[in-house]
């Protein structure tokens, strides 16, 4: 169990390094890059019924999601009012565990995959110091290397059916 806590809390201290004092912006900013994580999900399902109306929907939500990502990572007037803080952490908790179970249902070793990613991430610091574009996401610096996230793909349990 100790290596589930760990990866995470490397992903942990990966943000602390690179945003020691977070501001409004780097909210924004780290909100956004979500949406467009969630954005990039929907872009790699595929609808395979021969009804249009599941592949519009698809379509829908991924653009709507594409564009509030941008909206939130390259505006700064867009400022965000978080209602409720304690159900603002609930549903993160609930977005760790949902993807948790998504991964796990897939087959993939999720647990392997982040710390692959954690490296990567790592690998974007020039001499331990994280680099930002005029959008406020952290560069990739000279020494990047993409995460190979291949060894962590495991089967597909429903092939297998």
């Amino acid at each position: 169990m100790a290596i589930k806590i760990d990866v995470l809390t490397n992903t942990k201290q990966w943000f602390e390094q690179a945003v020691p004092t977070p501001t409004k912006d780097t909210q924004r900013v780290q909100i956004g890059v979500h949406f467009e994580e969630c954005s990039e999900m929907l872009e790699v399902m595929e609808e395979k019924s021969t009804e249009d109306r599941y592949r519009i929907k698809l379509d829908a939500a991924t653009a709507t999601l594409t564009n509030l990502a941008n909206t939130l990572k390259k505006n700064p007037d867009f400022e965000l009012q978080i209602k409720d803080r304690k159900e603002l952490l609930d549903s993160l908790c609930d977005q760790i565990v949902t993807a948790t179970g998504v991964a796990h249902t897939f087959g993939f070793d999720i647990i392997g995959a982040l710390a692959e990613v954690n490296r990567s991430n790592y690998s974007k610091f020039v001499n331990g110091v994280p680099q930002f574009n005029e959008n406020g996401k952290i560069s990739k610096g000279e020494f990047y290397s993409k995460p190979d996230l291949t060894p962590y793909l495991g089967n597909d349990p429903t092939l297998a059916q």
